[in-house]
């Protein structure tokens, strides 16, 4: 499964994207600053977009 995880850095969004890792599952972290975000792993994508940026939202959840 693909998932796209918003708030990724926070506690609640970087636990669900550990859980979908450790579970085998392709994941696209959508950061305001990918510097904060500590998980790591070949399939992970991250996207640095803030919600009020549609452009970059938009490429981040695309296919």
């Amino acid at each position: 499964m693909r998932l796209t995880v918003f708030g990724a850095t926070g506690g609640v969004g970087g636990e669900i994207v550990r859980q979908a890792l450790d579970a085998g599952h392709e994941v696209t972290a959508v950061v305001r600053d990918p510097a904060r975000l500590t998980v790591t792993g070949e399939r992970l994508q991250v996207v640095r977009a803030g919600l009020s940026d549609p452009e970059a939202l938009r490429g981040a959840v695309a296919g």
